[in-house]
């Protein structure tokens, strides 16, 4: 991760659609020009609010002075760990957009409004995100009040860690929204290729870069909220929201570019039924030769199905999938990270019970 302060795609952003931006944008997009990277702006208000989080729990007595709790965490990391993986994918959007550019039949002005359209969210769509996010918090603070309560936070402690959680749902939730529409965005941009060339992937790679990453974040974060979570009053809640992430990461990486795949197979299977008339062109020349009695061509022949043989064996061997090795590898490693943490923290957990 890193600051994109100078870049043009990010300049093109800000003057060409700047209208549409909603508040959230308006806030990544401010705090890509300061002059820190972004990872570092959102680190320091996190540690900030975390920090005054435990000022305000040492005040109410939950925690001794200067002590510690992973638990105060969660809040800050729910508002501002989506706000990061947001920006991230934004400029990771922008950069691989660039790359996969060479497949579409789009001038310049044409790119910029995609690569605008994909990092910024509409007002309208954020305010119903929110709503539902409300919604949703409302809901798990009414059913899970009296849990709270085993905490023993104080009545003020408690009211103001309500609301924190009310802004971290309502404004970090907005990373689903953010995701979902950039995975529909890939699929519809990938639909407008045409053709792709099984020998020119770098470019067909491009997106399955930015579906990737979209799952590791969502699948870093879940990591993340597993060491915060309380674990000892919530195993099942835990498993379900693992289960419930580990889904959506797949999907996320794999469903936007399922029409590329389908479009490599019938490019393949085009050039592979192309080699077989060749194939069969080569073997009757070659029993016309044998018939006439015609040796010296048997042998320019025979090199010239063995070459045909060894194109055949080569796109046979070409990968129908739209990623590298390298790119699948590191999603599956994001992938299983959280379930040795969670399963790590249960036998701990049962462990130390006994």
């Amino acid at each position: 991760m890193r600051s994109n302060t100078s870049d043009p795609d990010q300049n093109n952003l800000s003057m060409t659609n700047s209208y549409a931006l909603s508040y959230l944008d308006k806030f990544m997009d401010y705090v890509q020009r300061l002059p820190a990277p972004y990872w570092m702006t959102y680190l320091i208000i996190f540690t900030l609010q975390s920090l005054i989080f435990h000022i305000l729990a040492w005040v109410d007595g939950w925690l001794p002075a200067y002590s510690f709790s992973m638990l105060l965490m969660l809040f800050p990391l729910w508002l501002w760990g989506p706000m990061a993986i947001m920006t991230y994918l934004n400029n990771t959007s922008r950069k691989e957009l660039s790359r996969f550019s060479t497949l579409l039949e789009i001038d310049e002005d044409s790119l910029n409004k995609l690569k605008a359209e994909y990092t910024t969210m509409p007002t309208r769509g954020v305010i119903i995100n929110a709503v539902v996010w409300v919604v949703v918090y409302v809901l798990l603070t009414i059913v899970s009040y009296d849990s709270l309560k085993i905490f023993g936070f104080g009545r003020l402690f408690l009211v103001f860690l309500i609301l924190e959680g009310f802004i971290s749902y309502t404004n970090g939730g907005a990373i689903y929204y953010h995701s979902f529409r950039q995975l529909t965005l890939v699929s519809r941009t990938v639909k407008m290729v045409r053709q792709f060339n099984l020998f020119n992937r770098d470019p067909i790679y491009a997106l399955s870069r930015l579906t990737s990453r979209t799952g590791i974040s969502w699948m870093l974060m879940l990591g993340l909220t597993l060491l915060m979570y309380p674990l000892e009053i919530a195993r099942n809640a835990a498993m379900i929201l693992l289960a419930f992430q580990v889904i959506l990461a797949m999907m996320a990486f794999v469903l936007p570019l399922q029409v590329v795949n389908q479009k490599l197979v019938v490019e393949k299977r085009r050039l592979l039924s192309d080699l077989d008339l060749r194939i069969e062109t080569s073997l009757e020349r070659l029993h016309l030769c044998i018939d006439e009695n015609r040796l010296d061509e048997l042998e320019l022949l025979d090199k010239a199905i063995a070459s045909l043989n060894t194109e055949r064996s080569i796109l046979k061997n070409i990968p129908t999938w739209p990623w590298s090795s390298g790119t699948l590898t590191g999603f599956l490693s994001a992938v299983g990270l959280p379930l040795i943490l969670l399963l790590l923290q249960i036998m701990i957990q049962d462990w130390l019970a006994k």
